[in-house]
């Protein structure tokens, strides 16, 4: 696995709707562990680390889960 130690950008495929239009989000890892996400053409940055990003994914998981069980138990 290669180390991070310089700034990485890269545009993302999602669209989001910023001042009216949509844009591409802009990722930027920046070392030691801070990743940042922009509005393409915009300025204003949105910073979290690796360690809040993993935990939200983890919590976004455990939901999507929970949410497959009950519609399974409801469908049932």
């Amino acid at each position: 696995m290669t180390r991070l130690y310089k700034p990485v950008k890269r545009t993302g495929c999602g669209l989001i709707r910023e001042r009216g239009q949509p844009r591409e989000i802009v990722v930027i890892l920046r070392p030691p562990n801070v990743i940042g996400f922009r509005a393409k053409g915009c300025r204003q940055e949105y910073q979290l680390t690796t360690e809040v990003c993993y935990r939200l994914a983890v919590q976004a998981h455990v939901l999507l889960k929970a949410r497959e069980c009950r519609e399974r138990r409801k469908h049932k």
